[in-house]
């Protein structure tokens, strides 16, 4: 179980790369309903991960006997795979012209008036419509389904990969329950800090987990 588990949370750890998703949540945060729009963005988010990923395992399940399918060539390849996705991200942006100043108002519009309800709904959403996330996250979430775990344990690895996986969105609201007095200032020094790096951002973490699982990969391939 130990070797699923690293492998898939190893996987899981691409989702602190959703900085959009991050920024909206802090938006969020300091907005007039505060926290709990937050939260309820928070758990939209979670749980249709959650859901997603407890979904893929039974159908993974299911379709496969309970039996693994050649985890020795699988996992190098889903490696090498989710490797030149995320290269691919990294040149995209690097493609994509900077444009200041248009992301913040797009997130002002999508919290302007919104409700916690609508902020669950809005945060199950994403988990759907946004498809380069949903591919990392269905990566991490092979490496369970490909396993001979019985069915409860990966059920269980499973919610583990889609918390991790959503640590992007739970971080704000970690500062904001730890450090209440200090959370509006400390939000948005952490804000402004994604407005000015996120182009860079944009480009080099997904270089560098690239590189990493493709080398990986292909270490392990050969």
């Amino acid at each position: 179980m130990l070797p699923v588990l690293i492998q898939s949370l190893l996987f899981a750890s691409t989702g602190l790369l959703s900085v959009g998703s991050m920024t909206l949540v802090i938006l969020m945060l300091l907005s007039d309903r505060g926290w709990r729009n937050g939260l309820g963005y928070a758990l939209g988010y979670l749980n249709g991960y959650s859901l997603i990923g407890v979904s893929a395992v039974v159908v993974g399940y299911r379709a496969t006997g309970g039996q693994a399918n050649e985890p020795g060539r699988v996992f190098p390849a889903l490696l090498m795979v989710l490797g030149a996705l995320l290269l691919w991200l990294s040149w995209r942006n690097w493609r994509k012209p900077a444009l200041p100043g248009q992301e913040k108002p797009r997130f002002f519009a999508i919290i302007d008036g919104i409700t916690p309800p609508k902020a669950f709904a809005f945060g199950a959403l994403v988990t759907v419509i946004n498809v380069k996330n949903l591919a990392l996250f269905l990566s991490a979430q092979s490496i369970v389904i490909l396993s001979d775990l019985p069915l409860g344990q990966k059920i269980f690895i499973a919610l583990l990969v889609a918390l991790v996986f959503c640590l992007s969105v739970a971080i704000p609201l970690l500062i904001y329950v730890a450090f209440p007095r200090r959370a509006r200032d400390l939000l948005n020094r952490l804000k402004d800090a994604l407005e000015r790096h996120s182009r860079p951002i944009g480009i080099w973490a997904p270089l560098i987990f690239g590189l990493l699982f493709l080398l990986k990969g292909i270490s392990v391939w050969l």
